[in-house]
């Protein structure tokens, strides 16, 4: 009985997997072949061309569209480390009245859902003079999420440490710099991953206050260009196929890190 069960849980697993893969190859298939309805696709590979993938470049502002999101996914991600990461010492290990009210405070707008957000903001960023720049796009990426991944991380790390250091009379920002954060390097590589992949993914936001392809993202300007008559589906997958390996490179690449850190086991290497 044992074995059959096992049989069969492999088995759901296999289909869960292929199920969850499917709509990646139908979008691979579609990009390597010229097609005006997203019905008619051909699976003979004899007729798949990469010429998707050269026309998707030559479109008005591609280029600047991929640029833009690299530069704002990376950006954004430096920034977060930085003020999750401080916030996450603070909160952690850092004593001073309402500590406790002040975190669990901060949960608050986790609570409201994002869509809820956006007009008090897009005015904000209008009265600021910060519409179609970038700064609406980096500033708000960091979130409780982050803190809370980190702090976690933080108070793992054995008091031993902090007070061998305090005998050795270093400072708070040494302790940081030297002693939390190479012990915490996965869990940061984790926060990094997630939020690359969230701010290269969002379209809502972008699509508000990016006017332009001075500003635009690479989400952003794949739905404008679908918005024309005799679209090709094979060269609209192609650019889906572009945003999509961005972030499926970077988890491939620190996939290992990535799991130590949501299974707290980056703390013991």
């Amino acid at each position: 009985m044992k074995k059959i069960g096992n049989c069969f849980i492999g088995m759901l697993v296999i289909l869960l997997t292929a199920f969850m893969l499917l709509p990646f190859a139908y979008m691979l298939v579609c990009s390597l072949q010229e097609t005006y309805s997203p019905y008619l696709i051909s699976f003979d590979i004899s007729t798949y061309t990469l010429d998707n993938y050269k026309k998707i470049f030559h479109v008005s502002g591609f280029t600047s569209w991929l640029s833009n999101s690299l530069f704002i996914s990376v950006t954004g991600v430096v920034w977060t480390l930085c003020i999750c990461s401080l916030a996450a010492f603070a909160f952690a290990k850092k004593r001073f009245p309402g500590n406790d009210k002040l975190f669990f405070l901060f949960f608050a707008p986790l609570c409201i859902p994002f869509p809820a957000t956006v007009v008090p903001l897009w005015l904000l960023t209008g009265r600021l003079g910060l519409m179609d720049t970038f700064w609406p796009l980096i500033l708000p990426i960091p979130s409780m999420l982050g803190v809370v991944l980190i702090r976690q991380a933080v108070i793992g790390i054995p008091k031993e440490m902090f007070e061998c250091a305090r005998l050795d009379g270093c400072s708070d920002r040494r302790i940081f710099t030297r002693i939390v954060i190479p012990v915490i390097r996965p869990v940061l590589i984790t926060v990094a991953i997630l939020y690359f992949t969230r701010s290269w993914n969002s379209l809502l936001w972008p699509l508000i206050v990016s006017n332009t392809d001075a500003t635009k993202t690479l989400p952003v300007g794949l739905s404008s260009i679908q918005g024309i008559n005799d679209v090709n589906y094979g060269m609209t997958m192609a650019g889906a196929m572009m945003n999509f390996l961005p972030p499926f490179l970077v988890y491939a690449f620190l996939h290992r890190y990535f799991l130590a850190g949501i299974t707290g086991n980056g703390l013991k290497n």
